[in-house]
């Protein structure tokens, strides 16, 4: 393989055809977001996914030429700034905004954070996997995913409970024990019910869960009751061909649906064709690091099984959400969806998966 262009040949290409696709996706379902905010440049949220794409590229491209071994320092100075940044968004604004704005980017500081949290994770595990085994050698690592929790849940539970999912997978496949975990998980449950009754957001959480639970739609203009409805429209109307590109009519009624709901969009354009071409493609990208993960050790292979957790999980529950499988929740869809700092989160797990598998591969 080239000295310029290294790593899995496979999540390369997966990666750029998943990103093709997210174009245009957001050209299509960012059509109403044209007419109220930049009528005189139809192409203006294709162009700036666009660029937003290519400098996703980019660092991917800087960061798979690194060293994968220099990461774990650096995965600590970068989960204090990210707890940082959460904290500044927890604040300001008495905690209505969840994104901060750099140079035109929207930047989700949750996106960060979980990130760099399962990159501290995975370094610390490796480096100490005897110490998993009791709670003084875990608490180094249980405070860290507390606190990021304590920042993220309040304003926005659906990552919250992904992050705490992710670890608590993360830490049991790193060999910390499952009795631990359990006890873990009852605490969690605890603070989480907490939540439900506390939180800012409660009454929004609670309606969700209700909605879902009596699988009914409504005609009061409850929002997520139309968000569901108009969800089950596109999808139930995209047929086996779909409608073709450009064509969905729910974009003009779904709110988020170049982001939440881009799954959605996609299969009434594309159909059922083009739903389970998606899937594959991430079955196949999950398939790759999965398969690198078993020639792998340490720190290398739990980077791996990182990604491949984040980037699993992302699909089931964004999927999940579009179908009606699971509550309305706000998690986007890896390459596909709108937003800054979901597509920089996966061009760094990219980059990092490309840079573990050259080391992997060229032994």
């Amino acid at each position: 393989m080239s000295d310029t262009l290294r790593g899995d040949r496979v999540l390369w290409i997966v990666a750029l055809l998943l990103g093709v696709f997210g174009l245009l996706v957001v050209y299509s379902a960012t059509v109403s977001l044209v007419f109220r905010h930049h009528p005189e440049m139809p192409e203006y949220y294709l162009v700036k996914h666009g660029l937003t794409l290519i400098v996703s590229f980019f660092l991917a491209y800087v960061v798979h030429l690194t060293d994968y071994r220099r990461w774990g320092a650096l995965f600590e100075i970068f989960w204090w700034i990210s707890v940082v940044l959460l904290i500044y968004v927890f604040f300001r604004g008495g905690g209505a905004q969840r994104w901060i704005y750099i140079g035109g980017i929207s930047l989700q500081p949750s996106e960060l954070a979980r990130f760099t949290l399962m990159g501290v994770l995975a370094y610390r595990m490796a480096a100490a996997p005897e110490r998993l085994v009791d709670w003084e050698g875990l608490f180094p690592l249980l405070w860290r995913v507390g606190l990021t929790f304590g920042l993220i849940a309040p304003l926005n539970l659906s990552n919250g409970l992904l992050l705490l999912s992710l670890s608590g997978l993360f830490l049991y496949i790193g060999g910390v024990p499952l009795r631990f975990l359990l006890r873990i998980a009852g605490i969690g449950i605890l603070l989480v019910g907490v939540l439900f009754l506390v939180a800012p957001r409660a009454k929004v959480w609670q309606q969700r869960i209700l909605a879902y639970w009596k699988g009914e739609v409504v005609a009061a203009p409850r929002v997520d009751d139309y968000q569901r409805a108009h969800a089950s429209l596109a999808v139930y109307s995209g047929g086996i061909w779909g409608k073709g590109p450009g064509r969905s009519t729910q974009r003009y009624y779904l709110p988020q649906s170049y982001s939440d709901f881009a799954y959605s969009i996609l299969i009434e354009e594309y159909g059922l064709v083009g739903g389970l071409l998606i899937l594959g493609l991430y079955a196949l990208f999950l398939w790759r690091l999965a398969a690198l993960a078993t020639l792998a050790t340490g720190f290398a292979q739990l980077l791996l099984i990182g990604a491949f957790l984040q980037i699993a999980m992302q699909v089931i529950i964004h999927v999940g959400v579009s179908l009606e499988l699971l509550p309305i929740t706000g998690i986007p869809l890896p390459w596909i969806s709108l937003g800054g700092s979901s597509l920089l989160v996966q061009a760094l797990l990219l980059g990092l998966s490309l840079a573990v598998s050259s080391k992997v591969l060229s032994k």
